[in-house]
Order: C-alpha cells, then structure tokens, then sequence
C-alpha cells in the first residue's frame, strides 16, 4: 500500500507517530491532534514528492523535488496547507503568468511587488518562470514575515526586500484585526489608526519612489479589503498604475468596491479578466509601446 512504501519520506519520529495513528484507526480508538496534523502533512508530502527534513513544535520543512524548493509549511490549525493547494496544485497564478508571457515574452527579468505575501509562495513560484526577479515582499504579520524570510533565502533568492507592514493609500500606522473570513493568518485585515503601534502602512508611490522602481512588471495585491483603501479612498493616488505592466489582484467582495476598481483600472488603460479569486489585468500602454 502506497501509505507504507512512501515512510522514506518521514523521518524515524515521524514514522512511528504515523503507524501509530493507523493502528488506532483499526481498533477504532482516538487518535490525537498531533497524529492528525502528521498524518495530513504525511499525504500532503506524498502528493508533491516532498521529504521532511526537520520539524519543531509549530512547523515542517520539507524539500520538495519536483518544485526543487525547500520549504517552511505551519502545523495546524495555521492555513500554510491550505495555501500551498492554491499555489502549487490549484497552480492560482498560472493564468497571471501565461498572460505576461503571451504580452512581454521577451521578459526574463522583472520587478515584482507582492502585497499580502503572506508566507511567500507566490514568490517561490513566480521564481520557477522567470529567470531573474527583484522582488519587495509586504506583510503585516510577523509570524508570516518570519515564513516569509526562511523560504525565499532557503531557496536562494538575492534580491528580495521584506516590508513588514501593510499597504494603503498613505503613510501612516496601521492595526491588525483578526475579524475576517476564518480568522487565519492568510485573512489578516489592517485598519488605520493614529497610534504608533509600530507597524507601518506603505503607499506603492512611496515604494515606488524609495525603491527608484522605473516599471513595476507584476504587482499582486492579496491584502483582505485593504484594497478598498488603496484605490477608492477619496485622498487615494493611483499613479503608481502609470507605472504598473500587469496587477493580479483579489478583489474582497465584502468590502464593496469591485466595480469601483475595474472601473479605475479601465481609466488606466488596462484590459482585465477573471481567473479565480484574482482579477488580472494589463496596461495596454506598455503592450503598445
């Protein structure tokens, strides 16, 4: 049974809490978080020829070797699994990436703005299509910056920038509101507020400008609403577009700002369609120049 052919996968530890875990399933007695949560990730490592290669008491690291990547996934009840499924299995940004190639396909080197990066694996797999990226990460949360920080230097990405902070429409600060969807830490939301609570809101224009970025070539904005603030809000500025080739962008009906936006992006000069969760779009502008 494929189960017990794959145990090279897990280390000796591991092997034991696994078989454990099945014979209480045959004698139909309780098994424990522990053993859930292993034998989860024990699949999860067999469906993506991944092998553990250290744990601790909140996480694995595993090198997968079809992906050629070594990377960082939280036990549960962190949703890393679940955000790994989008990325690798469900492949969520192979749309994004057949349309900037199908465009710019002479782009080996790009910049790449991921807002809402939240472990980085939108970074690790954007890496795997283009031969050179120069990338600024922004993340709110510091458990998922730290992910963040292990996966892309374990994978040996240079030019990478962390923002710790989020992104809005202006500088100011910023707080963290566990209230959305599942409360996980891939739905952290951020509200403004006037106290110095250390973590910073950052406007693309300020990025822009900080960074000397002449063209952003892929923007992603996955930020849990936020995206209402960074485009509809009346003191908003949407020039950092100008210099924008493609944004993929998860649009939180919730808020109630989809039209708004499409309608902004179309002021622009982008084209747009659905895929997914993500509106991807691109500026026509570039294509024509």
């Amino acid at each position: 049974m494929k189960k017990f052919t794959q145990l090279y996968r897990l280390d000796f530890k591991n092997k034991v809490l696994f078989l454990q875990y099945y014979l209480k399933r045959i004698f139909g007695l309780k098994t424990t978080v522990e053993e859930r949560n292993l034998n989860e990730y024990y699949f999860h490592l067999i469906q993506n020829n991944g092998k553990l290669i250290e744990e601790n008491a909140t996480s694995f690291v595993s090198f997968y070797k079809d992906l050629g990547l070594t990377i960082k996934i939280r036990k549960r009840p962190s949703s890393d699994l679940n955000v790994f499924a989008q990325i690798f299995n469900y492949k969520e940004y192979h749309a994004l990436v057949e349309f900037y190639k199908k465009h710019f396909p002479n782009d080996q080197k790009i910049n790449f703005i991921d807002a809402g990066c939240n472990i980085g694996l939108t970074v690790l797999y954007l890496s795997q299509k283009f031969k050179e990226m120069n990338v600024i990460t922004i993340e709110p949360d510091q458990s998922n910056n730290d992910s963040i920080i292990f996966n892309t230097t374990n994978n040996q990405l240079k030019s990478v920038k962390f923002l710790k902070g989020g992104l809005w429409y202006k500088n100011t600060f910023l707080k963290i509101v566990n209230d959305f969807r599942d409360k996980k830490e891939w739905s952290i939301r951020v509200e403004e507020t006037n106290e110095d609570t250390g973590l910073y809101a950052y406007s693309l224009n300020e990025i822009i400008k900080e960074n000397k970025i002449n063209v952003i070539d892929i923007l992603k904005i996955d930020i849990e609403g936020s995206e209402k603030e960074v485009f509809t809000n009346t003191n908003a500025n949407v020039s950092f577009l100008e210099k924008t080739k493609c944004i993929a962008i998860e649009i939180h009906d919730e808020f109630e700002c989809r039209e708004d936006i499409v309608n902004i992006l179309e002021k622009h000069n982008f084209t747009w369609f659905d895929s997914g969760e993500l509106t991807i779009g691109v500026n026509q502008k570039f294509i024509n120049y």
